[in-house]
């Protein structure tokens, strides 16, 4: 989902595509919640009075950005329930194929 989210909240996806993704976010919340996230961000980045920011300031921002992110402890990506209903699928998949020990 998050690889078409650029091109779904530009309206430039194909809109069979952009049918199903609509289709994904009505029924999973945690994806409706993230892009409902992401488009507020856009939002509130758009509003806001663009600054001059001074080269030499940028190189410094840019450079401690970059290190608090390498300090940061790495996070797993957040798993939509479409995602996690899959992941279970393929376990009780994995769960069902295994033969018990005391079979031959």
């Amino acid at each position: 989902m998050r690889a078409l989210l650029s091109d779904f909240l530009d309206h430039s996806l194909h809109w069979r595509t952009a049918r199903g993704l609509e289709a994904h976010l009505a029924a999973c919340p945690p994806c409706a919640g993230y892009v409902a996230s992401v488009e507020r961000t856009i939002l509130l980045y758009r509003e806001r009075p663009v600054a001059d920011v001074p080269p030499a300031v940028r190189g410094h921002l840019r450079e401690l950005l970059r290190e608090h992110h390498e300090a940061a402890p790495k996070k797993r990506a957040g798993r939509c329930c479409a995602d996690a209903a899959a992941a279970r699928q393929t376990a009780s998949k994995k769960t069902a194929t295994k033969k018990s020990p005391l079979k031959p």
